[in-house]
């Protein structure tokens, strides 16, 4: 498990119960497919009140809001500039390859 999973998951109380393993499974592709593409990773993920963990990254003026949700999808909104570009819910195979076309929009 990544270090910055194992991290978001010493915040998990009661106000923040833990999530699931789908959820964390995601999480890990997720950070998986950020190193591999080797950008700085400006967020880090945080433990929800619905079980989900989310994350905010930022490359160049792009912002990616990203949630790793219980039913096993992302739920995603993505910002260049603060307007709202794309937004929605894939599972994640899906999603990593949406976040992959936006970031080639943002860093080409």
């Amino acid at each position: 498990m990544h270090p910055e999973i194992e991290a978001a998951l010493t915040i998990v109380s009661k106000k923040y119960p833990a999530p699931n393993a789908i959820t964390l499974q995601n999480a890990e592709k997720l950070l998986n497919y950020i190193e591999d593409i080797n950008l700085e990773r400006t967020g880090k993920f945080v433990p929800t009140a619905s079980q989900s963990l989310y994350m905010l990254w930022s490359v160049e003026d792009w912002e990616f809001h990203m949630e790793c949700i219980k039913n096993g999808r992302i739920l995603y909104t993505f910002r260049k500039g603060g307007n709202e570009e794309a937004s929605g819910s894939y599972p994640v195979d899906k999603f990593i390859a949406q976040l992959e076309r936006y970031l080639l929009i943002g860093v080409a």
